[in-house]
C-alpha cells in the first residue's frame, strides 16, 4: 500500500497551507498599515505645498483685478456730470489714462442713469441702449454705488472670452449718476496667465472659479474656460468649496477623476483658485510601493509555505516508512530491516521499538544527513547574504548566493580571501565594532552598517552575527539584509518632517526636540547652553516690493551666513517667514562666561548679515534683530527658553533694529502684566467699567464751541487706568473695536441728552476713532445706526482720526468719510503733524477741522521749530478752509500767542480738565453764568459818554452831537429829518423781522429772564457793544439761520 504525498487531509498539507495563510494576514496587514500611514503623511505634506502655491497664485489674481478696480475707480471720479452727454470729451478724458485703455482691452464704457451706454473706447463714441457685457456689474454701480466685477462671458463677436467690471460715477454731492465699466479680454489681456499657462505637476492644473456662478473663469486647460459647473448636492466637497472652505481635499472631480485639491479664496471677487493634481499621480509612489510588497509578500508566502511543506514531508517521511514498512511485512511477510529515523520525537521512539540499538545507530547518521540538507536547502534560498568566515584570519569558508546578488562578486573571487581584501566596508570602524561585540558577547543583532559593493555603491544593511564552532575551528556566521531602499525613504519621511523645505535647515519641531535634549545634557553637566532668535528687520517689505523668489534668494543667503558664524555641533533652525533660531550647547559653567560667548556669535552675526543685497536693479539693506537667553540653571519645558529669546527679540526691535538684546526678568514681569491687563480690560467691557469724560473747545471769547469725549477706565483693583496703557492694547487684542462701538453709542446718547436743553443742544461732540475700528467693513452702517437709533442730528457728531489710518487703503477711507459726511457726520484730523502727512491726500479727505498736536503747543514758546509747525498748521488750515484747534493749551501767553497766529480755538487745562458728565454739566452752568456776569451797569457811563460827545460838537460849532453827525450830508436839516424818516420806513419791516427772530434765539439759548429786558429790548451785553464786546457774541446763536441762508 503506497500513501498519497499530497493530500488535503494530510498534515502535511494543512500546517504548510495554515502557515502560508498566516504570513500572508500578517505581512498584507503590515503592508496596509504602512501605506496607509505613509499615505496620510504624503498627503498632509503634499497638501500644504499646494495650499502653499495655490495661495501664491490666488494673491496675484486678486492683485490683478484689484489693480484694474482701482484703476475704473480712479478714472471714474474724474469724470464730470458735463461730460456724460459728450462722447467726444469723455473720450479726450480717457485718452489722458493709457494705463486705463489698456488695462481694458476689450473696450470701455459709459452708462447713464436711464440705462443708455457710451462706448468710450478708442476711435469709438457710439451710444447704445444697453452694455454689451453682463449687466450686473454696471447695475451695481448705478444701484448700490459700488464697484463691483461681472460674470465672465463669450464675445458674440470675437468668440473669446471677455470679463467686465463697473465703478460708480458721482457728482460733487457724492450721488451716483452713471456707471465707468470696462471689459476685458481674457485670453489677450495676460491678466490670467499664471492659471492659464500653468500647470501643476504631469497632469494636474489651475482653475480659477467663481462659485457665485458656478462657472470656471480660467484654466490649465484652456477648454474648460466658462465650464458651467455641477449644481449644488452633485459633490458635496465642491459645495463646501463653494461656501467658503479654504484647505486641502480629495474628492471626485466633475469629470469623475479622484483629485488631491488645495483652495484658496480670491477676496476682491469672491471668486476662488484651485490646483488639482489626480491621486494616481500624487500617490504614484506609494501605489508602487505597495505593488512591490504585496509581490514581495506573496513570494515570501509561497516560498515559506512550499519550505513547510517540504520541511514537514521530511519530517514525516520515517514514519511513512514506517507504515510502508509494516504495511510490507504484513501483507509480504517480508525480514524486518533497519527503518531510517531522523528526529528524537514519539515517531524516533514508536520506530526505536522496531530498530532498538541498530536503529538507533542509523537513526543518528540519517539525522546528521538530513540535518545538513536543510542548513544547505536554507543556506542556499534565503535571499539576505549569508556568509561563514574563520575568526582567526576572517577568511571567508562560504558564501550563499545572495551574498553574490548584493555585492556583485562572483564566488571565486570572493572564498579564501577577507573583506579588507574586498573592501567592502565603507567604514572601517563598523567592522572593529561588529567583531568587539563577538569577543564580549559572542554574538550581535542588527547592527546598522554601510558597504561597498563591486561596482562601489554603497548600500545600508543590518548585519547579525554569531560565533559558531565548525570542524573544531571558531567561525562566524553572519546574515546581512539590504535595508538600502527602506532607508531612503526614512530619510526622507524625516526630511519633509524635520526639515525646513525651502533653507533644509532644522525646522520648529527638530530644534525642540534638540533644545530639550540640551536642556536636559545642560543640566546634568552643569554647563549653560544659549538661544539665538534672529528675526530680519524689513523683510516683509521686501516680499512686498520685490516679490517672494526675492525674499526666498535673501533667506538662503542668511542661512549661508548663519552657518557660516557658528561651530559644527550648533543647530540653525528657520521656525518661520524671516526667524532663525541658533542652539548653543555645552558653553561655559558660568554664567557671564557664557552670555560674553553669546554675545560674540551674536556680534558676529548682526555683522555678517548688514550688507547690502542687490537683486536686479533694486537694492535691500539687511539687518537683524536678535534676543538672547541663556538655558540650564534649571528643568524647564523648551518653549520656555524660546519665550524668553522672543521677548528679547522684540526688546532689540524697540531699540531701533540691527541690534542684540538679553533676556531680562523684568521683560516677563512686563509680559505677565500685559496678559493681566489684557484680562482685566475684557472684565471690564463686560461689567461696563469705561465710562466718557469731557473736554471743551472754546473760542476767544471763551465760549465752549464744541467737546471733545475722552474715555477713561475706572478699575476697581487699579483705580484710573491711563488711556495711554490700556488703548494700545486694545488696538493689538481687537478689544478696541467693541470698546469703540460703545463710545460711539454713548455719545450719541449724550447728544440726545444735550439736544433736550436749550443752553447745550448747539454743541458739537468729537469721538475719537481707532484705525482697526475705522476699517471695518461695516463701520458707516455702525455709526449711522446709532444715529438714528438715538435720534440725533448727525452735523452734532464729529469723528476725530488720526494721521495712521492714511497709511492703508486711502480710497476706502474717503469713501467712507464721504459717505458719512453725505449724511451730516463731520471729520477732525486729530494730533496733525505727528504721523503720515500727505498734502495730496489731505486735500481730497472731506474734513471739517484740523487739531495742532499738543507735542507743538507744549513748547511753542520756546522752540522756534514747534512755533513754525503751528503756523504752517494754521496757514494750512485757512487755505483748505477748515477750522483749526489747538490741543493742550495750559496758560494764557500759549493762548495769546495762538491767537496771534491765527488760531481761535483751544482746547486744555487753561480751560478745564476732561470731567466726568455731571462736573462738565456743572461747568457749563458756571461758564454760562459768568458770561452773564460780565455785563457791567452801564447806564451812567453811556449818559456821561453822550454828555462828553455833545460837548465836543459844541466846541466844534454844532449845536450837538447830532447837528455835527447832519452836516456830513448835503441837505438842509429839514430835507434831512424827512430822507432818515423815509429809508427808516423802507428798513423797518427788515428791522423788526431780524428783531424776532434774535429774540427768539436769544430765549432758547438763555430763557426768558436773560434772552430779554423790559419791553421785550434786546440786551446790550449779549448783542455786543462799543463799550463791552464785539458782534461775535451773537455768531453762534445766529449761525442756523446763516446756514439756512447758504442751503437756499
Amino acid at each position: 500500500m503506497r500513501l498519497n504525498s499530497f493530500q488535503w487531509t494530510s498534515l502535511k498539507t494543512r500546517i504548510p497551507l495554515f502557515s502560508l495563510l498566516l504570513i500572508l494576514i500578517s505581512i498584507g496587514s503590515l503592508a496596509l498599515y504602512a501605506s496607509h500611514t505613509l499615505r496620510q503623511d504624503m498627503q498632509r505634506l503634499l497638501g500644504e505645498q499646494q495650499l502653499s502655491t495655490v495661495s501664491l497664485v490666488a494673491n496675484e489674481v486678486n492683485q490683478e483685478l484689484t489693480h484694474r478696480l482701482q484703476i475704473l475707480q480712479i478714472v471714474a471720479k474724474e469724470i464730470q456730470p458735463e461730460l456724460m452727454r459728450n462722447p467726444a470729451r469723455l473720450q479726450a478724458l480717457l485718452k489722458e489714462f493709457p494705463i486705463f485703455q489698456d488695462g481694458f482691452s476689450g473696450g470701455t464704457f459709459v452708462t447713464e442713469l436711464d440705462g443708455v451706454t457710451i462706448d468710450v473706447s478708442q476711435h469709438n463714441t457710439q451710444r447704445r441702449t444697453s452694455d454689451p457685457v453682463d449687466a450686473d456689474p454696471v447695475a451695481a454701480a448705478l444701484n448700490l454705488g459700488q464697484p463691483a466685477i461681472g460674470r465672465p462671458v463669450m464675445d458674440k463677436d470675437l468668440q473669446e472670452p471677455v470679463l467686465g467690471m463697473a465703478a460708480p460715477i458721482r457728482n460733487a454731492q457724492g450721488q451716483v449718476i452713471g456707471a465707468l465699466s470696462g471689459v476685458i479680454h481674457m485670453t489677450q489681456s495676460g491678466i490670467f496667465d499664471g492659471i492659464s499657462r500653468s500647470h501643476y505637476g504631469k497632469s494636474g492644473g489651475y482653475v480659477l472659479v467663481a462659485p457665485q456662478h458656478r462657472m470656471i473663469v480660467a484654466a490649465s486647460d484652456a477648454r474648460r474656460s466658462l465650464e458651467i459647473l455641477p449644481p449644488r448636492g452633485a459633490s458635496p466637497t465642491l459645495d463646501r468649496f463653494f461656501d467658503g472652505y479654504e484647505g486641502t481635499d480629495i474628492f471626485v472631480n466633475p469629470v469623475g477623476v479622484e483629485v488631491l485639491t488645495s483652495v484658496k479664496r480670491v477676496p476682491v471677487s469672491g471668486w476662488y483658485v484651485a490646483v488639482a493634481l489626480p491621486t494616481s499621480e500624487a500617490f504614484a509612489p506609494i501605489h508602487d510601493l505597495q505593488q512591490r510588497m504585496l509581490m514581495a509578500a506573496t513570494w515570501l508566502a509561497l516560498l515559506a509555505g512550499g519550505l513547510t511543506w517540504w520541511l514537514l514531508r521530511r519530517q514525516m517521511a520515517p514514519l511513512e516508512a514506517t507504515a510502508h514498512t509494516l504495511a510490507s511485512l504484513s501483507d509480504r511477510h517480508e525480514v524486518l530491516r533497519p527503518l531510517p529515523v531522523n528526529r528524537d520525537d514519539e515517531v524516533g521512539q514508536v520506530i526505536s521499538g522496531f530498530n532498538r540499538l541498530l536503529m538507533e545507530l542509523y537513526q543518528q547518521q540519517k539525522g546528521l544527513q538530513d540535518s545538513e540538507e536543510r542548513y544547505r536547502s536554507v543556506f542556499e534560498t534565503i535571499p539576505d547574504a549569508v556568509t561563514i568566515t574563520r575568526l582567526s584570519d576572517g577568511r571567508y569558508l562560504e558564501i550563499n548566493p545572495g551574498f553574490l546578488r548584493l555585492f556583485e562578486w562572483s564566488r571565486d573571487e570572493v572564498l579564501g580571501r577577507t573583506s579588507q581584501d574586498l573592501n567592502i566596508w565603507h567604514h572601517r570602524e563598523d567592522r572593529e565594532l561588529l567583531m568587539r561585540a563577538i569577543q564580549d558577547d559572542g554574538y550581535c543583532e542588527s547592527l546598522e552598517v554601510d558597504f561597498r559593493t563591486q561596482n562601489g555603491r554603497k548600500i545600508t544593511a543590518l548585519v547579525s552575527a554569531r560565533a559558531i564552532s565548525l570542524d573544531g575551528e571558531q567561525c562566524l556566521l553572519a546574515v546581512t539584509r539590504d535595508i538600502t531602499e527602506r532607508k531612503a525613504a526614512q530619510e526622507e519621511i524625516y526630511s519633509l518632517a524635520f526639515t525646513d523645505a525651502l533653507t533644509g535647515l532644522s525646522n520648529r519641531r527638530l530644534l525642540l526636540d534638540r533644545l530639550n535634549q540640551a536642556l536636559i545634557s545642560s543640566v546634568h553637566q552643569q554647563r549653560h547652553g544659549a538661544l539665538l532668535l534672529v528675526d530680519l528687520d524689513g523683510f516683509k517689505s521686501l516680499n512686498e516690493t520685490l516679490g517672494h523668489d526675492k525674499g526666498d534668494e535673501l533667506l538662503l543667503e542668511v542661512k549661508s551666513h548663519l552657518l557660516m558664524c557658528v561651530h559644527e555641533g550648533d543647530t540653525v533652525a528657520r521656525i518661520g517667514g524671516d526667524e532663525f533660531v541658533i542652539l548653543l550647547e555645552s558653553m561655559a559653567r558660568s554664567a557671564q562666561e557664557a552670555a560674553t560667548q553669546a554675545e560674540i556669535i551674536g556680534k558676529k552675526i548682526l555683522l555678517t548679515l548688514n550688507k547690502t543685497h542687490q537683486f536686479g536693479e533694486s537694492f535691500h539693506n539687511s539687518t537683524a534683530s536678535i534676543g538672547v537667553t541663556l538655558f540650564g540653571d534649571k528643568s524647564e519645558d523648551a518653549n520656555e527658553p524660546l519665550k524668553r529669546a522672543e521677548l528679547a527679540m522684540y526688546q532689540a526691535k524697540s531699540a531701533g533694529r540691527n541690534t542684540l538684546r538679553f533676556y531680562e526678568p523684568k521683560m516677563q514681569a512686563a509680559v505677565s502684566e500685559r496678559v493681566s491687563l489684557e484680562a482685566s480690560l475684557r472684565e471690564a467691557l463686560l461689567k461696563a467699567q469705561f465710562e466718557l469724560h469731557y473736554q471743551a473747545q472754546v473760542s476767544d471769547q471763551h465760549k465752549i464751541v464744541g467737546v471733545e469725549a475722552l474715555l477713561r477706565w475706572q478699575d476697581p483693583r487699579r483705580g484710573m487706568v491711563s488711556p495711554a496703557e490700556f488703548i494700545p492694547l486694545a488696538e493689538e487684542s481687537g478689544l478696541i473695536i467693541p470698546l469703540g462701538h460703545w463710545v460711539i453709542e454713548t455719545a450719541c446718547r449724550q447728544l440726545a441728552q444735550w439736544a433736550k436743553r436749550t443752553e447745550t443742544s448747539h454743541l458739537i461732540l468729537s469721538v475719537n476713532v481707532s484705525a482697526r475700528q475705522f476699517h471695518q467693513s461695516d463701520f458707516v452702517e455702525q455709526v449711522l445706526a446709532a444715529i438714528a437709533r438715538h435720534g440725533v442730528k448727525a452735523n452734532r457728531l464729529k469723528l476725530e482720526l488720526t494721521e495712521s489710518l492714511l497709511v492703508v487703503d486711502i480710497e476706502g477711507v474717503i469713501a467712507k468719510m464721504n459717505a458719512l459726511k453725505a449724511n451730516g457726520v463731520g471729520f477732525s484730523l486729530d494730533d496733525f503733524g505727528t504721523g503720515y502727512s500727505s498734502l495730496s491726500y489731505l486735500k481730497r479727505l472731506p474734513l471739517d477741522q484740523l487739531k495742532i498736536d499738543q507735542g507743538f503747543v507744549r513748547d511753542i514758546l520756546l522752540d522756534p521749530d514747534d512755533a513754525a509747525i503751528a503756523k504752517m498748521v494754521i496757514a494750512l488750515a485757512n487755505s483748505l478752509s477748515l477750522q483749526v484747534v489747538a490741543e493742550g493749551v495750559e496758560t494764557q501767553a500759549q493762548q495769546a500767542f495762538l491767537a496771534e497766529l491765527g488760531c481761535h480755538s483751544y482746547q486744555g487745562y487753561l480751560f478745564n480738565r476732561p470731567m466726568s458728565i455731571e462736573e462738565f454739566e456743572k461747568f457749563m452752568d458756571v461758564q454760562r453764568d459768568r458770561w452773564h456776569s460780565t455785563a457791567k451797569p452801564m447806564r451812567e457811563d453811556y449818559t456821561r459818554f453822550v454828555e462828553l460827545v455833545n460837548q465836543g460838537s459844541r466846541e466844534m460849532g454844532f449845536a450837538d452831537a447830532g447837528a455835527m453827525w447832519r452836516s456830513g450830508y448835503d441837505m438842509p436839516a429839514d430835507e434831512f429829518a424827512a430822507e432818515t424818516d423815509r429809508l427808516w420806513n423802507q428798513v423797518r419791516p427788515l428791522f423788526e423781522q431780524l428783531h424776532c427772530y434774535t429774540r427768539d434765539k436769544l430765549t432758547q439759548s438763555y430763557g426768558v429772564e436773560r434772552g430779554q429786558v423790559a419791553g421785550g429790548l434786546l440786551p446790550a451785553h449779549l448783542m455786543g457793544n462799543m463799550w463791552q464786546q464785539d458782534w461775535g457774541n451773537l455768531w453762534d446763536i445766529l449761525e442756523p439761520y446763516k446756514i439756512g441762508r447758504a442751503h437756499v
